[in-house]
């Protein structure tokens, strides 16, 4: 592949990744609506078909050039330093201030959104061996959804995601603009559109429980321990990827604002739970009742996504999300050659 299509598949995942961390923190704030609107559940439940499956996806594709090296266990310190504080500080701040329901507190599990940090790791790792496998996607799926049988907690270590997500994960290490089959290329946009509605009306049709997009749950712990169990993850596969391509059609593939801020959605992934969670703790939500109200919560989550995308954020909080390592690096550095 030349460095044309490296470029262009390059910017196209950039737009993807912030496009997506756009319904991330829209399926964040949206969340304590969806009892109270059957818009905001459907919404919900349709986000939730692709948006996770492509930001692992996307991750897979920016970790590439990963290896075992000096820079690669630079990437795998970076990623266990932000687990390492924002797990400390999130537990922190609900045990003062959130108090979320049913949370659990121990580096062993994941705070809410962190297990993503966890996951990151781990696929990292686990690129090592199924790299030098063959067929290692269909392994994969295999492996995404034996995991559904454990005997154990889906969400001890972040266990169950992983493995469940690691498929996509694969497809983004693979992936190059040019596998996109022309026929996605060229699909229309309101056709892509029509078979988004046709989810979201297949959902509320079932209707699936979120949980199994969740995938932080065992067959078990989902209530559906039978031997044909794992039927049910494929079928979930398959609707994701129905979902997701669907997503594809929509990514620009043209540089534009939007690729310079899919640079730094880090940023956004990691704080705007702060103000979500306050948000929530504060008892804001409540007072969300009307549709002008509910369009206005979906206004603001875009105006957050936006507002921590900016420059002037990055620089006040990067000390924090990308603190000087210099002095750590070069005795890395040192060891790695000794």
């Amino acid at each position: 592949m030349g460095k044309e299509d490296n470029a262009a598949s390059h910017t196209f995942m950039l737009n993807a990744k912030f496009l997506l961390i756009l319904f991330v923190v829209i399926a964040n704030c949206i969340e304590p609506l969806i009892q109270q609107s059957a818009v905001f559940h459907s919404l919900y439940l349709g986000i939730y078909t692709f948006h996770i499956p492509m930001f692992v996806m996307v991750t897979g594709y920016f970790s590439k050039n990963f290896r075992l090296d000096v820079t690669g266990i630079k990437s795998l310190q970076m990623i266990f330093y932000h687990y390492l504080i924002f797990q400390s500080l999130y537990s922190l701040l609900d045990s003062l201030a959130f108090h979320a329901p049913g949370v659990r507190y121990s580096f062993f599990i994941p705070y809410s959104l962190l297990w993503f940090l966890f996951s990151h790791f781990c696929w990292r790792l686990l690129l090592l061996l199924f790299t030098k496998m063959q067929h290692p996607l269909v392994f994969s799926v295999i492996l995404g959804i034996l995991v559904g049988y454990a005997p154990f907690s889906g969400t001890m270590l972040s266990f169950s995601r992983t493995l469940v997500f690691f498929p996509f994960f694969l497809v983004g290490y693979y992936f190059h603009l040019n596998m996109i089959p022309k026929q996605i290329v060229r699909m229309n946009k309101w056709l892509s559109a029509i078979v988004l509605l046709g989810v979201l009306i297949f959902l509320n049709v079932i209707p699936l429980d979120p949980k199994w997009l969740y995938s932080s749950f065992t067959n078990r712990e989902l209530g559906s321990f039978y031997w044909y169990t794992g039927g049910y993850r494929l079928g979930v596969y398959a609707l994701e990827s129905i979902a997701s391509f669907c997503f594809l059609s929509f990514v620009p593939r043209k540089p534009s604002i939007l690729t310079e801020w899919g640079k730094y959605t880090v940023y956004v992934f990691l704080l705007h739970a702060l103000i979500t969670k306050t948000a929530i703790s504060m008892g804001l939500f409540s007072h969300v009742h009307t549709s002008a109200q509910m369009t206005l919560v979906l206004l603001l989550a875009v105006a957050l996504t936006w507002l921590l995308s900016q420059e002037w954020v990055r620089r006040f909080s990067r000390p924090l999300i990308e603190p000087n390592l210099s002095l750590w690096e070069r005795w890395l550095a040192e060891k790695y050659r000794a």
